[in-house]
């Protein structure tokens, strides 16, 4: 460290004490010396600002940047004397500039937040600004702050696309999924290209009550006409050997190759695939990458960043490499190249793993899926893809936290707590209603529950279980909750409750790896609603499963009076899924390695054959 550089570092200590003519001091000492020395210009400039000389700070600060543009917090600052002057455009553009540089810095978003105050949403930096905010607020879930923001820019801009698409995001998140599909619709209405919006609707109606098999692959199958069908040309002559029997290329796209619910799937997969038959290419889309994305590259045969590629560029990549089976880990979830796809890279396109409904897309050609999660002759009608059916289970579970065995906590409370830990889009007014009738069902018994959002989300639950007679102090809200954390929560309950349709499956099995027993509703036509009780199914579990909503309240309330059993699940449960096929790593991999070698024999041969 230089000596300028010291008295800065002393000078900061000063200024955080508040004693501004120290500080002051010091800057100028280490000006003195390095007459460009960013840190002291910029902080003599916060200096300036804070003794309400605005003028001085714009000059200083300005200094500051012209010798290092890439400063976050010297371009918030910068936006924050400019408006002090009273020059808002240029304090709006200076405090999206330091958002640009850091997402999410919290000093900026602060700083713009105070600045929209003064300004409206009828001219373009007001109104990006506030998308800006909105999508801010929304990542933080802070769902009222975010929707705020959208309702201010649809005042003025009825037919504002983003902002629908925006508020519909929100309005899910807070499980008002009639409200969230109204607003996707008008995105998809008021905007040139709405694939986006037309993703995010098609993945509520999986989340929202009412909608059918054949309501779910309709749209799937509009959404395949509007943006596939026009990308669609002569299929492309790939030049495979014809082999039925010879070592493939298998290629794998994924935006989540990281510490994500895909990431921790696919590494088990991967570590066990079997190279001699096998060669695995990665093509990982995500935008920044952690230390699990470093362990999978390091488990494939060829790794490859293509964020930054067009769809072209990544279809003219792939087909480079000359892959035979090209699966997609994504479908119509965030981050996916979905339309990619509607190219052909491959001989064989697959959808697996991370999209829980048909693609709608003619050019891929295959699912993976289970004979429990689509039953044969049932959901076949309700795929444009043709479905290849694993023989055991549909994924692996790697979980990175293996916490002790927590006592069953209704022995030390002296009543039986319930749990949703599931994300709280997935819980509807009509489950909510069933988890009501539960809670009656079991005098004194408690509810927690994981993933709401601050404000007028949490009020509207607890206003909608008082209403039905339950005690605020009987529930016990949480919004998002750390990993770690997420998995001690789950051990403080004697009881899961899965919700529907949607139910998932890896929190379903998380609280199963806790000893926690989950009841589930049976699923009907979809594999959204059958996930999750598949996971019960292969672990000899169907006593966990409801026929109906009465059945649900009969399974519940029997554990809660059972202490017996339900200790002699915590025991065991781990114990079971560690067994069980979803935990048989070389097992599963051989069977996935099955499917492809089968999918390849009939290319093959239908190759062969014309």
């Amino acid at each position: 460290m230089s000596a300028a550089q010291g008295r800065v570092a002393l000078g900061l200590e000063h200024h955080g004490a508040g004693r501004l003519a120290e500080a002051e001091a010091l800057y100028r000492e280490a000006l003195a010396e390095e007459p460009h020395n960013i840190d002291a210009l910029h902080f003599l400039g916060v200096v300036a600002l804070q003794r309400g000389d605005p003028a001085r700070a714009v000059e200083l600060i300005s200094q500051s940047l012209s010798h290092n543009s890439g400063n976050a917090p010297a371009c918030s600052n910068l936006g924050l004397a400019l408006a002090a002057l009273g020059r808002n455009a240029e304090a709006l553009r200076r405090m999206l500039e330091a958002l640009a540089l850091q997402p999410g810095y919290a000093d900026a978003l602060a700083n713009l937040q105070r600045l929209m105050k003064q300004m409206t949403p009828d001219t373009e930096e007001g109104r990006d600004a506030l998308m800006i905010l909105g999508e801010a607020h929304s990542g933080a879930n802070e769902l009222d702050e975010a929707a705020d923001c959208m309702r201010r820019i649809l005042e003025q801009r009825p037919a504002d696309a983003d902002a629908h698409n925006l508020l519909g995001n929100v309005l899910r998140n807070q499980a008002r999924h009639g409200e969230a599909l109204r607003h996707y619709e008008q995105a998809i209405v008021h905007d040139s290209n709405p694939v986006v919006a037309f993703q995010n609707l098609l993945f509520c109606m999986m989340c929202a009550p009412g909608f059918s098999a054949a309501d779910l692959h309709a749209r799937h199958r509009e959404f395949a006409r509007r943006f596939e069908q026009p990308l669609l040309g002569p299929a492309p002559a790939f030049a495979n050997p014809h082999d039925p029997e010879r070592r493939l290329r298998i290629g794998y796209f994924s935006p989540d190759f990281r510490a994500n619910v895909v990431g921790h799937y696919v590494q088990p997969v991967f570590a066990n695939h079997d190279r001699r038959r096998f060669e695995i290419y990665g093509y990982f889309g995500g935008a920044s990458a952690d230390g699990v994305t470093r362990q999978i590259a390091a488990l494939v045969d060829h790794w490859h960043e293509v964020r930054a590629l067009s769809d072209a560029d990544l279809v003219a990549l792939m087909r480079g490499h000359q892959l035979d089976i090209l699966v997609d880990l994504c479908g119509h979830g965030p981050g996916n190249r979905i339309l990619a796809f509607a190219r052909r890279a491959a001989p064989l396109q697959v959808n697996y793993l991370d999209y829980s409904a048909t693609t709608g897309l003619s050019s891929m050609d295959y699912r993976l899926t289970t004979e429990y999660c689509d039953p044969r002759g049932i959901a076949d009608p309700y795929y444009s893809e043709r479905l290849c059916r694993l023989p055991d289970t549909y994924w692996t579970y790697n979980p990175t936290v293996g916490l002790p065995l927590a006592a069953l906590p209704s022995q030390a409370n002296g009543y039986v707590t319930f749990g949703s830990f599931n994300l709280y889009y997935r819980v509807t007014g009509e489950v909510l209603d069933l988890w009501t009738r539960v809670l009656q069902a079991v005098p004194g018994s408690r509810l927690v529950i994981v993933s709401v959002a601050p404000g007028s989300t949490q009020a509207a639950l607890v206003e909608k279980l008082a209403r039905a007679g339950i005690a605020r102090e009987r529930i016990d809200i949480h919004g998002v909750v750390p990993y770690e954390a997420y998995h001690q929560l789950i051990g403080s309950v004697d009881i899961g409750l899965a919700p529907f349709p949607y139910n998932g499956a890896t929190t379903l099995m998380d609280c199963v790896w806790n000893g926690v027993p989950v009841v589930a509703k049976a699923g009907g036509e979809t594999f959204s609603t059958r996930l999750g009780c598949s996971v019960l199914a292969g672990m000899g579990l169907e006593e966990l499963i409801a026929a109906d909503h009465d059945d649900y309240v009969r399974i519940a309330a029997g554990l809660a009076s059972s202490p017996r059993r339900l200790s002699e699940l915590r025991q065991t449960l781990r114990q079971k899924l560690e067994h069980s096929s979803m935990r048989d790593f070389p097992g599963f991999a051989r069977a996935l390695e099955s499917a492809y070698r089968s999918i390849w024999r009939a290319w093959c041969n239908a190759q062969t054959k014309s």
